[in-house]
C-alpha cells in the first residue's frame, strides 16, 4: 500500500478568534496580503487590523478577488506586487474567495490561513477548490495537498450574515454524512477512511441538536453556543471529513446521489442561479434516502427539514416530476455517483422524485 498523508486545518472560533492571529501566523513570516469578497473585507477589516497592531505582523493591503473562482481571477491577484511579496495570503469571505485564494497560494508557494465571514460551506478548511469559467460555468475540481494552516472563525462577524446562507449551509453538510456512509457502505476501511466516515456523523447529529436554534440566533445577530457548534460541524467538521474520505484525490466517497440531483437540474434553464446549491441538495439527501428504501429516515429528515424551512417536497424546490425525468440521465452520469454500493438509474430517480411530489 502506498504512503499517504492527512493533514486537517487547525482552527480558532469564538467572537475575538482573530486575536490568536499573531499566535499562529507569526512563525510563516512578518506579512500578509488579504484577499477576499468586497463585502467579506469590509466587515473583517477593523478586527483584522486591530488583530496585528502592535504584533510583529503586517497586513501589507487588502484585495477584492472579484466574483467567481476563476484561474483569471487568481491571476490577476498573482500579478500585483503586493501579493506576490507578501509571505502569507489572508482569504477572507465566502468560499468562492477563499477557493481563489488557494489557487493564489498554490502558485505562488505562500502559506494561506482562511477567514470565513459566512457559515455555508467547508472551503476554509478543505483541501479542494471548485473552479469555474469565465462565464460562470463549471471547470474542474482542483485537489491541494492540505487545507490552510489555520482556520480563524469569527462568530460575531458570521451571526451578523444574512441566514440564507447558515441556511443552505446546513443541507449541503447533513448531506456529507448521507452521501458518505451510503459511498462507504458494505466495505472494509483504512484507518483514514473510517475515520472520515464515523467523522461524518457529526455532520448530521450536530445540526440536528443545533441546527434549528442557530437559525433562530442567526437572525437575531446572536453568537451563541448553538450557532458556534452549528458553524463548526460546516465549515470544520465537513471539511474535515473531506479529506479524510477523498481517496486519492478524486471524489469517491465524498460524492453521492444528493449532489447528482443538484447537478443534474442545473441542466434546467437558470436553475442554478434561481436555487442555492445547499437547499437543493438538501432535499436530493430525501431522494437518496427513498432510493435506498430508508423511509423511517426520511420521515425523520422531512421532520427536522419542516423546522429549519428545508424543502420536504418536490414542490419546495419549484420542478417537477417531469423536470426531473428530463435531467435523471445526467444525474446517473454524474461523477459524484462513480463510487456507490449500486447502480443508481434514472428509473430509480425518477420514482424517487414521484413519492416526494405530494
Amino acid at each position: 500500500m502506498e504512503n499517504y498523508s492527512v493533514l486537517p486545518a487547525p482552527y480558532t472560533v469564538g467572537p475575538e478568534a482573530y486575536k490568536d492571529i499573531p499566535r499562529f501566523c507569526s512563525v510563516y513570516g512578518r506579512t500578509a496580503v488579504v484577499i477576499g469578497g468586497e463585502t467579506a473585507i469590509s466587515k473583517a477589516k477593523d478586527k483584522l487590523n486591530a488583530a496585528v497592531e502592535g504584533s510583529d505582523l503586517k497586513i501589507t493591503d487588502y484585495i477584492v478577488y472579484g466574483k467567481e473562482c476563476t484561474r483569471a481571477a487568481a491571476g490577476r491577484s498573482e500579478e500585483l506586487s503586493s501579493v506576490r511579496e507578501a509571505d502569507m495570503i489572508f482569504a477572507v469571505g465566502g468560499g468562492k474567495a477563499v477557493d481563489t485564494c488557494k489557487i493564489i497560494a498554490l502558485d505562488l508557494g505562500k502559506p494561506l490561513f482562511t477567514f470565513p465571514t459566512i457559515v455555508s460551506n467547508c472551503a476554509a478548511s478543505s483541501a479542494l477548490s471548485i473552479v469555474y469559467n469565465d462565464d460562470g460555468s463549471f471547470a474542474e475540481f482542483l485537489h491541494l495537498e492540505g487545507g490552510a494552516k489555520h482556520v480563524f472563525i469569527d462568530t460575531a462577524i458570521c451571526a451578523a450574515a444574512p441566514k440564507e446562507y447558515l441556511w443552505a449551509g446546513i443541507g449541503d453538510t447533513y448531506a456529507k454524512y448521507y452521501e458518505v456512509s451510503i459511498s462507504a457502505k458494505g466495505e472494509k476501511l483504512p484507518h483514514y477512511l473510517a475515520l472520515g466516515v464515523n467523522m461524518s456523523r457529526m455532520c448530521w447529529e450536530t445540526l440536528c441538536e443545533h441546527g434549528e436554534q442557530a437559525l433562530k440566533d442567526n437572525i437575531a445577530g446572536t453568537a451563541s453556543y448553538d450557532f458556534e457548534q452549528a458553524a463548526l460541524a460546516i465549515i470544520i467538521t465537513t471539511g474535515y471529513v473531506s479529506m479524510l474520505v477523498a481517496k486519492e484525490h478524486n471524489m469517491d466517497y465524498n460524492g453521492g446521489v444528493a449532489h447528482a440531483f443538484f447537478y443534474g437540474l442545473c441542466n434546467l434553464p437558470r436553475f442554478d442561479e434561481n436555487h442555492l446549491h445547499g437547499v437543493v441538495v438538501g432535499f436530493g439527501v430525501l431522494v437518496l434516502l427513498t432510493i435506498d428504501g430508508r423511509d423511517d429516515e426520511v420521515r425523520k429528515l422531512i421532520e427536522f427539514n419542516k423546522k429549519v424551512g428545508l424543502p420536504v417536497k418536490l414542490s419546495d424546490i419549484e420542478v417537477t416530476v417531469e423536470d426531473v425525468a428530463k435531467c435523471a440521465e445526467a444525474m446517473t452520469k454524474d461523477e459524484d455517483l462513480e463510487h456507490y454500493p449500486y447502480k443508481v438509474t434514472a428509473d430509480m430517480i425518477v420514482e424517487a422524485a414521484r413519492k416526494l411530489d405530494y
